[in-house]
């Protein structure tokens, strides 16, 4: 019997955070899948790691970048492009020129560019210029690579942006943890998760918080000291009733979700929502944008006005043990195994 060769796979990521986050999860998740499936693999990156991925890194800069994100994931490029792998596995989701080496699967949310509602907005709208310019590139290249969208949601701002039609995967989250949350009745608080920055429109559960009166806890990594102190100026001065917890550690985050009776999510124009998922994983009935991609997992529980929002979040604390066992069901489908299972299958398809 021929011995069957063994693939090298080039991991294109452009960070290696200590931080928790969507994309550092499906970067961990496709490093784990590659190795199950006996692949020799290494990580492309930009700059020197923060955390250890648990394979060979190959790095340009001796050291971390937190800033600028947007731009490393085309400066990324430079390491990229040295490697001479079987295929690329891109986790920063830009389409730079990578198919004239290797076969370039590129696993992404809605471009920066697209016309879904963003801080890209105004003056910050300048920022993305250079992104612009580059932007005939970036679809020539779309049109050679095998894209991969994290939601129906995200597919579309892709069609509109590179005029291509991506396959669509749902992206890994743990749900395992939150289960172990899992409960029917709470203390009648709601719960955000999202990082302190101002991307994440967390203004918005403060002002959900003020029209439903409701108590509600807001979790996140710190991103933004100045935006978070405004979020608590705004709390104070609308009368809501939130506690605000950076950098709390899963566990004890475990713990303000097991008391907890509903989610709301307040991020328009997110690609997914891995929060809504962990949220529904423990029971907690999650209002989300209708301009979303968590509109695709509860539906039936997704706003357009924040008036809305106030409404359905006091509905969804009420919820009884049906509604809970059924998100919970859903939440399931988003496993790691199966998101490790479904893109491999898309990628053996491919090769």
């Amino acid at each position: 019997m021929k011995e069957r060769v063994k693939l090298r796979a080039s991991v294109v990521a452009h960070r290696i955070s200590k931080m928790r986050s969507g994309e550092g999860r499906v970067t961990a998740e496709v490093i784990v899948m590659l190795k199950e499936r006996g692949a020799e693999v290494e990580v492309r990156t930009l700059s020197k790691p923060e955390a250890d991925p648990g394979v060979k890194v190959d790095y340009v800069l001796p050291f971390h970048i937190s800033k600028f994100d947007k731009y490393q994931r085309v400066l990324v490029w430079f390491s990229a492009s040295r490697s001479r792998p079987d295929f690329f596995l891109n986790t920063s989701g830009v389409p730079i020129p990578l198919s004239g080496i290797a076969t370039h699967f590129i696993y992404a949310g809605a471009p920066a560019l697209s016309s879904a509602p963003s801080k890209y907005r105004g003056l910050w709208a300048l920022y993305l210029l250079p992104f612009r310019i580059l932007l005939r590139k970036f679809r020539e290249e779309a049109r050679k690579a095998k894209i991969i969208a994290n939601s129906f949601y995200s597919a579309k701002g892709i069609k509109e942006v590179y005029g291509v039609d991506p396959h669509v995967i749902y992206p890994p989250v743990e749900v395992e943890f939150f289960l172990r949350a899992f409960h029917y009745e709470g203390q009648g608080y709601f719960v955000t998760v999202g990082r302190f920055e101002r991307g994440k429109m967390l203004e918005n559960a403060v002002e959900v918080a003020a029209r439903s009166r409701l108590r509600g806890v807001i979790i996140g990594s710190l991103g933004e000291r100045g935006y978070l102190n405004s979020l608590r100026r705004m709390a104070r001065d609308r009368g809501a009733n939130l506690q605000f917890l950076p950098d709390l550690p899963q566990e004890e985050m475990l713990e303000v979700i097991r008391g907890a009776s509903a989610y709301f999510h307040p991020t328009l124009g997110e690609h997914f929502g891995i929060p809504v998922v962990e949220a529904m994983a423990a029971g907690l009935v999650p209002v989300v944008p209708q301009e979303s991609g968590a509109y695709e997992v509860i539906p039936e529980y997704s706003y357009s006005t924040l008036e809305e929002a106030a409404e359905m979040l006091k509905a969804a604390i009420g919820e009884g043990k049906e509604m809970r066992e059924e998100v919970k069901r859903r939440a399931l489908y988003f496993s790691p195994s199966k998101f490790r299972r479904r893109l491999w299958r898309r990628i053996e398809y491919s090769l």
